[in-house]
C-alpha cells in the first residue's frame, strides 16, 4: 500500500480566494460589456456581471478541492506523475462541466426562456465540450500556482533551516575554540603559581591566586559571549597583566594605548590575551633585561586595528615560526575567520627596529557595553 506524506503547505485564505475570483468575474463582465458595445445589442454592465460572476465564483469553491487533489496526485513530480496528470485532467473536465451547468442555468434565469433553447443537459454538455479547451486552463492555473507557491515556501524553509544550521555550527565552533583557549590560559597561570611556590615566594603566589580568581570570574561572566566592547577586553587584559607583573616584576613594562573612540567597539572576547601571552613568552621571558610591551587600538576608516608589540629578539632570531605559534595564535586566527570571514585579518610579523608585532584588523562596529567592571574588586 502506497504511503504519502501529508502536505505541509497551507491552503489560501478564503477571503483571498474569494477576492481573486470576484476580480476575475468583474474582468469578464467588463470585457463582455466593452465587446458588446461595439455591436448593435450592447449588454449593460450589471447584466454582464450577473451572467459572468456566478461562473467565476464557482471556481472559488473548486479551488480548495483542486489544490487538495493536485497535492494528493501531483502531476508535475514524483514517480507516479503520469497518473497525476490523468487524474487531474479528468478532474478539470468535471470542473468545467459543473461550471457550464451553473452558467447555463444562471443564463436562462437572467435572460429568461429563449425560443432556441434546447434541452438543458444537452445544451450544457455541448457548451462544456466547446468551452473545455479554454476553461480547463483555469483548473491548471490553480494547480500550477499552488505548485509554485508550495515549492517556493519549501525552498525558503530549506534555506532558513540551512542558515540556522550554519549559524549553529559556527557558534559551536566558536564555543569549542573558546573552551580550548580557557584551559590553555589556566594551565599557564597555574604554572606561574607553581614556580612561585617552588621558589619560596608564597606571598606572591597568594597574590597570583587572588588575581587568577578574579580572571576566572571574568571568564565565567562572558561564557556565552562571542563579542564584547573593547573596554571590557582591556580590563580583562589589565587583570591578566597584573598576574604576569608579579611573575616578571621589573622585567615587564606594559603600556595600553587605546584611542577613546575605540573603547566601545566590538571585538572578539579574549582576542588580546593570547597575543599578549605570546609576546611575553617569546619576547619578554627569554631576556634578562627589561622588556617592553605596547598594546594599541586605532580606528582607521571602517576598521579597528589592534596591535600587540614587544621589543624582544623578533621572529627569526627568536626561532618562532608560523607553525610553532601555539594554541593561542592559531586559535585567534580561526576565531577571526569564523566571526568575520574575509572582513578581518591577522598577522604576526617582525618589527623593522626589532621585536615582534601582532596585528588584528576587524570591522569597526559599536557595541553597548552590557558589562562594566564585572568581577572587579
Amino acid at each position: 500500500m502506497e504511503s504519502r506524506a501529508t502536505p505541509t503547505a497551507s491552503y489560501p485564505r478564503w477571503w483571498v480566494n474569494l477576492a481573486i475570483w470576484t476580480a476575475w468575474g468583474l474582468l469578464l463582465a467588463t470585457q463582455v460589456t466593452w465587446y458588446t458595445s461595439l455591436g448593435t445589442k450592447p449588454t449593460p454592465f450589471l447584466t454582464a456581471l450577473r451572467l459572468n460572476l456566478p461562473g467565476a465564483l464557482v471556481w472559488a469553491v473548486f479551488t480548495p478541492a483542486t489544490i487538495w487533489l493536485a497535492r494528493r496526485y501531483p502531476p508535475f513530480e514524483g514517480p507516479h506523475w503520469p497518473r497525476g496528470v490523468a487524474v487531474n485532467l479528468v478532474a478539470s473536465a468535471v470542473a468545467v462541466f459543473l461550471e457550464v451547468l451553473l452558467v447555463t442555468a444562471n443564463g436562462r434565469w437572467v435572460r429568461g426562456p429563449m425560443p432556441d433553447d434546447g434541452p438543458f443537459l444537452m445544451t450544457a454538455l455541448r457548451a462544456a465540450v466547446w468551452w473545455f479547451p479554454s476553461d480547463c486552463w483555469l483548473y491548471w492555473a490553480i494547480v500550477a500556482s499552488d505548485y509554485g507557491i508550495t515549492h517556493y515556501r519549501r525552498l525558503r524553509e530549506r534555506e532558513l533551516r540551512a542558515s540556522q544550521l550554519e549559524a549553529q555550527l559556527a557558534e559551536a565552533r566558536l564555543q569549542a575554540l573558546k573552551m580550548q583557549l580557557q584551559p590553555h590560559f589556566l594551565f599557564n597561570a597555574l604554572h606561574t603559581i607553581g614556580q612561585l611556590v617552588r621558589t619560596g615566594q608564597d606571598a606572591l603566589a597568594v597574590q597570583v591566586v587572588a588575581g587568577l580568581g578574579d580572571l576566572l570570574r571574568r571568564v565565567l561572566d562572558g561564557a556565552g559571549t562571542q563579542e564584547v566592547p573593547l573596554k571590557q577586553e582591556l580590563e580583562f587584559l589589565r587583570s591578566y597583566l597584573d598576574v604576569e607583573q608579579v611573575r616578571f616584576r621589573d622585567r615587564l613594562k606594559a603600556v595600553v594605548d587605546a584611542e577613546p573612540d575605540t573603547l566601545d567597539a566590538r571585538v572578539p572576547y579574549l582576542i588580546l590575551q593570547p597575543l599578549v601571552e605570546n609576546a611575553i613568552l617569546h619576547g619578554i621571558a627569554p631576556r634578562a633585561t627589561t622588556g617592553r610591551l605596547l598594546i594599541s587600538a586605532r580606528r582607521i576608516a571602517g576598521s579597528l586595528h589592534l596591535t600587540v608589540r614587544d621589543d624582544g629578539s623578533g621572529l627569526v632570531s627568536g626561532g618562532m615560526s608560523r607553525d610553532s605559534r601555539g594554541v593561542g595564535l592559531v586559535n585567534t586566527s580561526e576565531r577571526l575567520r569564523q566571526l568575520y570571514g574575509d572582513a578581518a585579518s591577522f598577522e604576526v610579523v617582525g618589527a623593522e627596529d626589532g621585536g615582534t608585532v601582532a596585528r588584528v584588523v576587524v570591522p569597526f562596529r559599536l557595541a553597548v557595553a552590557e558589562w562594566e567592571g564585572k568581577g572587579g574588586a
